[in-house]
């Protein structure tokens, strides 16, 4: 072999003799990841066939990495996993026989044996003579069957993310695939009944169970829960621990769980988290995701609710991470019911593929690590108008399963109804645009009897059959799979309208001379109103919804005058009849003589005082001829007198109102 290589690489130093060069190297096989001087060594073999550098530390002597220079050649196998069945799998060829590991669309996968122990570098491979790990073929099925599921899940999540997602491993980047099976930390209470991500270190590693409670922690929905946390600690990386954050990474595994398990075993229980290693006759599974509440969950009652019942006020992240996962479920099957803080809700299945796509994109481009549920909720509904556009049936299930957990309200509808708001014959067309799919409208008026109605999908006909106001009003049902929604259009006028009322916004019963009065139209329609007025001068114009009014209308020698306020309103159907509405003036009390302006003119201070002691102040107005306020003071106790600087308003005819704590008197002040 000497003579070989010198002839081979036509160098006459050559030599297989190891020789030593000192590099910088990373501790893989101790499980510290920190680099260290090393040594490294080319170290070949005839029996067993090897090639390898070795890395061995310059301080120690120990050995931290090694790396083969013979690739090994992939090779079909047969596995008889334990909750799986028979399952095809991949291995690789080496000196030892057939091994756990394979390169699967340019990554690694392996699967190692810690033999019960806590340290990675004294794992070791699980090892056949032949490609069926099978009963008979393989003869440590019975102690190291849980391997195979965990080898065989390995390849399956991989398999998931790439065809799914075409996310090339946890990391994207290619990121080894290590799984350590048969993990046991004395020193660790959580052993033998857990799983865990190392992201210490990327590996996976599997406990064996305590066979009385839980069996080796191996199936495929607890191996997607775990490589979850990998693809987490990746994207979003929620920080775990006690916090909503923590809820959130626990709450996105069990998703993923769910998902890789619909994908590759539909006829598992895609909605139970861990029901295949729990041996119990108690107990069905560690989480219930469909059903948090439920007494058969290994880890007990969880919440489906926000803060509702058996939330954990110390942020417990397993527990709380169920409104999560629950959110999830309703989002992809669908639901209604009313939850625990009396939310009312309905929410329309959008499948599990869609609902996936939505969660991923939530997790890998919006939520950060110290996302909280209202941030989830925020990023998932964001998620879905990028995916599937503002108004689609994605995104308002994702907002109304939301409401279903507590968090925030439910989807509000920006769909409106278009058309003219005003009726003067036959065939207005109404319509809404950017219907969900799948819905269907119905179409009412409110009253029924002054139109008639052609429906026609998400457009309708209304033509006229009396003069009157309508509330026209589509019902958008089966929006989604989820709760009707219901639009309206209000005040569409019909025909010509006589006004129904004119309201006082001081209604007296007798008002006293010069006294300022309001008021305004009983409905507010599209289109123009016109006042008139008989003992009283109009203040400002005439043609709006309200109009300000003096009355001003004492015949001498009378001790009563009256007032007389009329209205009409003309639309594009025409003019309609005028409504009037009359009121006494008491000629004996003069509005305007309570108190006296003086100057008036005034360019400065315009003193108001009154003229009666009990009279007394307490606010002061001064409006133009239109009725916008100019100037107003407020006296909490009543004063008799009072100056006002009028300096800053332009010159013109302005109304000076005096509050004396009943009524208001008026005078007009000029501005010079």
């Amino acid at each position: 072999m000497e003579k070989f290589i010198k002839q081979n690489t036509k160098n006459i130093k050559a030599t297989y003799y190891p020789k030593g060069e000192l590099v910088i190297s990373k501790d893989y096989l101790n499980g510290s990841n920190v680099f260290k001087l090393s040594w490294k060594f080319t170290i070949s073999s005839l029996a067993p066939n090897n090639e390898q550098w070795i890395f061995v530390d310059a301080i120690t002597g120990n050995i931290i990495q090694k790396v083969p220079l013979i690739l090994d050649v992939n090779v079909p196998c047969v596995a008889q996993t334990r909750y799986s069945g028979n399952r095809n799998i991949t291995g690789d060829t080496y000196t030892g026989g057939i091994r756990l590991r394979e390169t699967r669309n340019g990554v690694t996968i392996q699967t190692l044996n810690m033999n019960s122990a806590a340290n990675y570098a004294n794992a070791t491979e699980f090892a056949n003579n032949n490609t069926n790990w099978t009963n008979g073929s393989w003869t440590n099925i019975t102690p190291d069957r849980p391997a195979l599921d965990a080898h065989w899940a390995a390849e399956t999540i991989l398999d998931f993310w790439q065809t799914i997602f075409n996310r090339n491993s946890i990391d994207g980047a290619g990121l080894t695939i290590t799984g350590y099976v048969h993990y046991f930390d004395a020193s660790s209470t959580a052993w033998p009944n857990n799983a865990q991500w190392d992201g210490a270190n990327n590996v996976m590693r599997y406990g064996d169970g305590d066979g009385s409670i839980l069996n080796p922690l191996t199936a495929l929905d607890v191996c997607s829960h775990e490589l979850g946390h990998g693809i987490n600690q990746f994207t979003a990386s929620l920080t775990p621990g006690n916090t909503e954050s923590g809820a959130l990474n626990e709450g996105f595994s069990d998703i993923w769980s769910a998902c890789i398990e619909n994908w590759a075993a539909p006829t598992k229980q895609t909605w139970l988290m861990g029901e295949e290693v729990v041996n119990s006759a108690i107990f069905s599974c560690i989480r219930d995701l469909q059903n948090p509440k439920t007494t058969t969950a290994a880890e007990g009652q969880h919440p489906d609710t926000y803060q509702g019942e058996f939330w954990r006020a110390d942020g417990e992240p397993h527990n709380n991470s169920t409104v999560l996962s629950h959110w999830f479920f309703l989002l992809s099957q669908g639901g209604s019911g009313t939850n625990d803080i009396f939310n009312t809700f309905s929410v329309g299945a959008i499948g599990i593929n869609d609902a996936q796509r939505i969660a991923y994109r939530a997790e890998s481009v919006y939520l950060n690590s110290s996302a909280n549920y209202v941030a989830a909720r925020n990023a998932t509904i964001q998620a879905a108008i990028d995916l599937f556009g503002s108004g689609s049936c994605q995104e308002i299930s994702v907002t109304n399963a939301w409401f279903a957990v507590g968090v925030g309200n439910p989807f509000i509808s920006n769909l409106t109804i278009s058309g003219d708001n005003v009726v003067c014959g036959t065939s207005n067309a109404y319509s809404i645009s950017g219907l969900p799919i799948g819905a269907n409208v119905t179409w009412s008026a409110s009253p029924s009897n002054i139109v008639s109605l052609i429906p026609n999908g998400n457009q309708v006909t209304v033509s006229k059959l009396a003069d009157g106001t309508i509330t026209l009003t589509a019902t958008i049902n089966n929006a989604c799979g989820g709760a009707n929604i219901t639009i309206a259009k209000e005040n569409i006028v019909v025909g010509t309208q006589t006004p129904s009322d004119i309201v006082g916004l001081v209604p007296p019963l007798a008002v006293s001379q010069n006294q300022l009065l309001e008021y305004e139209a009983g409905d507010a329609l599209v289109g123009s109103y016109n006042w008139s007025v008989q003992g009283g001068t109009i203040q400002g114009p005439n043609d709006r919804y309200n109009v300000a009014i003096i009355a001003d209308n004492c015949p001498q020698g009378l001790s009563n005058g009256y007032l007389n306020v009329s209205l009409t309103y003309t639309n594009a159907c025409g003019t309609g009849n005028t409504y009037s509405e009359w009121t006494t003036i008491d000629c004996s009390t003069n509005g305007g003589e309570m108190f006296r302006v003086s100057p008036n003119p005034s360019n400065g201070d315009a003193e108001v005082k009154s003229k009666n002691p009990k009279f007394k102040i307490k606010e002061i107005r001064i409006t133009d001829k239109l009725g916008t306020i100019k100037k107003t003071i407020k006296f909490n106790d009543g004063i008799e007198s009072t100056k006002i600087n009028v300096s800053s308003l332009a010159p013109d005819t302005y109304i000076l109102q005096v509050f004396d704590g009943k009524k208001w008197h008026t005078q007009k002040l000029m501005k010079n």
